[in-house]
């Protein structure tokens, strides 16, 4: 029987779900498509059959989301209530189906992210964790972690700085660049905190694609064979010393996606 964080939803069965539900977590422009990209076709030429879902990419609100949000002018208990509703249209419809067909599921963030944002925002974080009660318990959640500094250029070098990604809404500041900052700085504050409380397998985002790459599907491997997990610093580790010896290159799947700096749409 699949768990959830508190309730499930009414006349949801979670009995006989063999699938893996895989969570790849991590702010706007980190990498997190382009990482799903590589992971999908190798997943496949293993022989497993996977399932990619998204935030705002349900049938039931995901274009609302997207309409609604170029008014600029949603309210934060507004805006954190239309993504439960995608969240619990895409659980019911998309993620358990094929859970109980034994895909693996690959979701582009998951409820971690709309915590972090709704958290930001001021909402009581007891009605937010009640809000998301009925999310199922991942086999694993790899947050992908960088700094600032290191996201900036990856955004303004992909689609450029987002309203919603940039916390315009909070009014911290006029400059949009500013306020992204300070906006992102927020969320990863929240995101080191959830990482503990929820046991977030951190990769170092600002490592190359490949490298990135290798520790996901080293990961997910693990997962798949269901073998303990080893104990993981909340911080990601360092890159090698100058004139280290690295890791050899990835031989089974070519990495070569356009832009891979970027980490996702704009405001998804």
């Amino acid at each position: 029987m699949r768990e959830t964080y508190g309730v499930a939803l009414p006349g949801m069965d979670l009995s006989s779900l063999p699938g893996k539900l895989i969570v790849i977590e991590g702010t706007d422009g980190v990498g997190r498509t382009t990482q799903i990209n590589l992971l999908k076709p190798w997943l496949e030429q293993e022989g497993r059959a996977v399932l990619v879902t998204g935030m705002s990419r349900s049938t039931l609100a995901g274009k609302g989301i997207k309409r609604a949000k170029e008014g600029n002018t949603l309210g934060r208990i507004t805006l954190t209530l239309f993504y439960a509703t995608d969240f619990a249209d895409r659980l019911e419809n998309e993620i358990v189906p094929a859970l109980r067909a034994g895909f693996v599921v690959l979701t582009d963030r998951y409820i971690y992210s709309l915590m972090a944002r709704a958290l930001v925002r001021g909402l009581d974080p007891a009605w937010i964790r009640n809000l998301y009660s009925f999310a199922l318990k991942p086999d694993a959640v790899f947050y992908l972690r960088i700094g600032v500094e290191d996201l900036i250029p990856r955004v303004v070098f992909s689609h450029g700085f987002d309203y919603w990604e940039s916390g315009m809404d909070l009014h911290s500041s006029e400059d949009m660049h500013e306020s992204f900052c300070k906006y992102q700085s927020a969320i990863m504050t929240q995101f080191d905190g959830l990482t503990q409380e929820y046991g977030f397998e951190v990769v170092d985002a600002s490592e190359r694609v490949e490298a990135v790459f290798r520790q996901l599907r080293s990961g997910i491997r693990r997962v798949l064979k269901e073998e303990p997990r080893p104990a993981t610093p909340a911080v990601p580790r360092r890159k090698p010393p100058e004139g280290a010896e690295e890791e050899p290159a990835v031989a089974e799947l070519p990495v070569q996606v356009p832009q891979v700096l970027s980490g996702g749409k704009a405001g998804e």
